[in-house]
């Protein structure tokens, strides 16, 4: 393969040398793993507490105590935490430069997916105006600050920022499944996680191969999927680092702990997030009078509503629309309503039609309303929503069809931002499987 002209390039990878949990010393690695922090509840975080004093969950999330204080607190635990852990060899640093491939076998409807890509370090761009990386989805300060102390404190990624990457002609792929198939790797992890899921982790130390995957990369720009926050926060953290020259006492900043995933594979599946409304009153004719103007309604059965949607949805944007009184529908929008002159992606997106049309005109529901959630209800389980609206626990909720990836690379490669719950990358990427340390 050619070498890179280093005026074009626009991704940098790089190998690295993380830790990773040696299981003769910590455990069962599915004790020790745990979701993505944000999506961990109360419960859970008991949970995995009590599964291992080693699990993840003590580094990436923490308890907050009572007493606590700016010298005691859940990031001053997780530093010290990670130097015991490190010095005890409950974490081990692997001895050679490496890029891991990372699949995870998944079921969904009774069909069965795999999802591969690789995790490496990532170069952070210099600035915002980069063709590099691009983001789709707003962030909030609250959860910015929370991961930036942590950095600060521990001065380590405990968990990858979830990428995808153009991958048209499937040549970093096949690099990947043929380095596997051939056994050119070194496989690290094989386990099933609390949601069936087959996790597996193997090590590229093959320097040709690398370099492989560096070449096919150089030229490709990257979408973030999962982890806008932790994205964010890297980019501020490095800034911190250079402009208080922390990089001259050994913290490195310059690159963050990435997964990357080709777009063209089947296994890279997004999930509906739906839309459930608590606390306002629908009157179920007037709404349909209204909804008629911009959408084709059709009465159905509840049986039939979430798989006619999904199968309207392959045609159109479609809404199955399920109110307490028992009634159902199909609501498919009319395309002559939208202006043809409108250019901007987002606008043709389902759930801005949703809000537009259903939440803001219909219902009345402002978006300040929408931001503060004040009558949504995001449900990902739609028999789980379905179920809360017979029982009338909800008011009604409205059934989405999944965001397509192609829409995901179109709005993010224009700087543009999508509503809030609009991608749903699934499976979740495993924390604690690889751990990047920014102490040089």
């Amino acid at each position: 393969m050619n070498k890179i002209d280093k005026k074009k390039i626009k991704t940098i990878i790089e190998p690295f040398k993380p830790y990773i949990y040696d299981v003769d010393t910590s455990g069962e690695i599915k004790n020790l793993t745990a979701p993505p922090y944000d999506v961990i509840s109360k419960e859970l975080q008991n949970e995995l507490y009590e599964r291992s004093l080693y699990n993840i969950i003590r580094l990436e999330y923490g308890k907050e105590l009572e007493g606590d204080d700016d010298k005691e607190n859940k990031y001053t635990r997780a530093a010290r935490l990670f130097n015991e852990w490190t010095g005890k060899g409950i974490l081990k640093r692997a001895a050679k430069n490496a890029i891991y491939v990372y699949s995870q076998i998944f079921n969904i409807d009774g069909v069965e997916y795999e999802r591969i890509g690789f995790m490496s370090l990532f170069k952070l761009p210099e600035s915002k105006d980069n063709n590099s990386i691009y983001g789709h989805e707003t962030t909030l300060s609250k959860p910015k600050e929370d991961r930036f102390k942590l950095m600060e404190t521990a001065n380590a990624n405990f968990s990858p920022i979830f990428s995808v990457f153009e991958d048209d002609n499937q040549e970093v792929l096949n690099i990947l499944k043929k380095a596997v198939s051939e056994k050119e790797v070194k496989k690290i992890f094989d386990f099933i996680d609390d949601s069936g899921i087959r996790n597996m982790l193997y090590a590229i130390e093959n320097e040709k191969i690398i370099s492989d995957i560096q070449n096919e990369m150089s030229d490709k720009s990257v979408y973030i999927a999962d982890g806008h926050h932790r994205f964010e926060t890297c980019i501020n953290y490095r800034d911190y680092v250079k402009k208080n020259e922390l990089d001259k006492k050994g913290i490195n900043a310059d690159y963050c702990l990435m997964f990357f995933a080709p777009s063209g594979q089947k296994g890279l599946v997004i999930l509906p997030t739906h839309r459930g409304i608590k606390g306002k009153n629908i009157n179920i004719e007037n709404f349909i009078e209204i909804l008629s103007k911009y959408f084709i309604i059709k009465e159905t059965d509840t049986d039939d509503l979430i798989n006619e949607n999904k199968k309207t949805g392959e045609k159109n944007v479609s809404f199955g629309f399920a109110h307490k009184s028992g009634r159902n529908f199909i609501l498919s929008f009319k395309n002559e309503t939208s202006d043809s002159k409108i250019t901007n992606p987002l606008d043709n997106l389902d759930v801005s039609i949703l809000q537009k049309y259903i939440l803001k005109t219909a219902l009345k529901i402002t978006q300040d309303e929408i931001d503060n959630q004040k009558y949504l209800v995001y449900e990902k389980d739609a028999k789980k929503a379905l179920e809360k609206v017979k029982k009338g626990e909800l008011e009604a909720v409205f059934f989405m069809n999944p965001t397509k990836i192609e829409d995901v690379i179109k709005i993010a490669s224009v700087n543009l931002r999508m509503p809030q719950k609009s991608t749903y990358f699934y499976p979740k990427l495993i924390s604690g499987l690889l751990i990047n340390p920014l102490i040089k």
